[in-house]
């Protein structure tokens, strides 16, 4: 794909565009965009589980986008047992809600929260109700053995 100046053209992979993030490095240029993986940990985990850390982190996830994100997961555990959920073979291998074919369910649950888009939110102003919630079966899209997207996170009743 060519490159005119400082023109970008949109970059897609498998399907999906990848996020621009508007930081700057010491070159003043603008970085390079988010690999699906890191994507994915940036929106889709927090070891810490505090209502300010997850405000904190919805507020990251909406920073210069034209729209705020209605729904988001942020699951709270190490990277290591999230990772986990791509290479354990205990690991259910399940049909994506794309009808793509790499998705896992892990075989442990976890703690997550679940954030919801307040009607009063606007971009620059993104206000979410979170709630948190264990345990929860999580459902991974995966690419060479990491985490690219969160296809799901159900509440199972453990008694």
């Amino acid at each position: 794909m060519a490159s005119h100046g400082n023109e970008r053209l949109p970059l897609c992979f498998g399907g999906e565009n990848l996020s621009w993030v508007p930081v700057r490095d010491s070159s003043s240029r603008l970085a390079e965009p988010l690999r699906r993986d890191q994507k994915f940990w940036k929106e889709h985990h927090n070891e810490r589980s505090s209502d300010q850390e997850v405000q904190k982190q919805m507020r990251q996830i909406n920073l210069g986008k034209k729209k705020c994100k209605h729904i988001n997961t942020i699951i709270h555990d190490q990277q290591d047992k999230i990772r986990d959920i791509c290479t354990n073979p205990n690991s259910k291998n399940v049909l994506c809600k794309n009808g793509w074919d790499n998705c896992f369910q892990g075989p442990n649950t976890y703690s997550v929260t679940v954030c919801l888009e307040k009607p009063n939110s606007q971009p620059g102003k993104c206000l979410y109700d979170c709630t948190k919630v264990e345990p929860a079966k999580v459902t991974v899209a995966c690419e060479n053995g990491k985490p690219v997207h969160l296809d799901d996170a159900i509440v199972h009743v453990v008694m």
